[in-house]
């Protein structure tokens, strides 16, 4: 009352008294500054950890690119299909993955810092998917070794192959797998030692031949044209041709390397789907976090504009009232 007097008694003078209103605002203005700083320093938080999310997913993802590179040109899985289909499945799975995760990766990296929340809810959504492609490929992986480990000698029945190798002239894919298999592996036909070439008497378009690149290379270079043509009539052929068959060497090579690998991929894409998932939820807590600072700006905005339009409130601009002064 004292403060409202004198503030009457002294019109068009400075107030004795401070404004409570005035002090109020800037208690409001101050706590709603360290608010926003402390939203500030999460949101920087999340940026942190997904720019980490996504370094070790770029780094997994190229890895994954490269071990899919190496069981296509090392271990010939494309050309293993007529075993099982998962010898083409896993590779084509670790390659789109791979690329995939990526280019969702290098997506995150460039709108981590725009604090746009359209785009982190469209990279969250991108990473759901490859969380969903990678527990298929874990799968496809472990299918893939029980098909290396299902038995001692692997794919007894060769019906299926011996299908395929008859269509030798008439078609070139049929040709390329095989004179790729049979020249890199230094293996003739399918199942067996000594006799894996031996699948090839029941090739009628070969008429009791085996391609030339079953033959033996001299002086390190082709055998040269026709050289396995008749071999079946030869007692020499030992020497002339490969006889190993090609799935029962690869097959020691799987059992040996690949198979580790698979488990190993195993392993490792449990880690990544983790790594996945937890950046989806990193990503849909820092969208949380950029509506909470955009509504909290807003706020402040708003009283800030409020507090402008007011003019000082607290009834100082009240007119003065002579008799009751007397």
């Amino acid at each position: 009352m004292l403060c409202q007097h004198l503030s009457d008694l002294g019109r068009g003078h400075s107030n004795p008294c401070p404004d409570r209103s005035f002090k109020m605002g800037l208690f409001r203005a101050g706590s709603a500054k360290s608010t926003l700083s402390l939203m500030q320093r999460r949101t920087t938080k999340y940026q942190k950890f997904l720019n980490i999310s996504n370094v070790f997913l770029l780094i997994v993802s190229s890895i994954l690119i490269f071990a899919a590179a190496i069981l296509i040109k090392f271990y010939h899985l494309l050309k293993m299909d007529f075993w099982s289909a998962y010898f083409w499945i896993v590779p084509y799975l670790l390659i789109i993955l791979g690329v995939y995760t990526f280019l969702v990766t290098v997506f995150g990296f460039l709108i981590s810092g725009s604090e746009k929340r359209v785009l982190l809810i469209v990279y969250a959504a991108l990473l759901s998917a490859a969380f969903v492609v990678q527990l298929i490929s874990i799968f496809a992986a472990l299918e893939l070794r029980n098909a290396i480990n299902s038995e001692e000698e692997p794919f007894s029945n060769t019906r299926d192959i011996l299908k395929e190798l008859d269509n030798w002239h008439n078609d070139s894919s049929v040709r390329d797998k095989w004179n790729s298999l049979q020249s890199d592996l230094h293996c003739c036909g399918a199942v067996g030692y000594s006799q894996g070439y031996t699948i090839y008497r029941g090739v009628k378009s070969l008429e009791g031949g085996v391609p030339e690149s079953c033959c033996i290379p001299i002086n390190n270079s082709p055998a040269g044209k026709d050289c396995g043509k008749n071999v079946f009539a030869q007692t020499n052929r030992h020497m002339i041709i490969f006889t190993h068959g090609c799935v029962t060497t690869l097959h020691h090579k799987l059992e040996d390397d690949v198979v580790p690998m698979l488990i190993g991929y195993a392993a490792v894409g449990v880690l990544l789907a983790l790594c996945e998932i937890i950046t989806v939820v990193i990503a849909a807590a820092y969208v949380a976090q950029i509506r909470r600072k955009s509504h909290r700006e807003e706020k402040m905005w708003r009283h800030g504009t409020a507090d402008h339009d007011g003019g000082g409130g607290d009834g100082t601009d009240a007119p003065l009232n002579h008799d009751t002064m007397v």
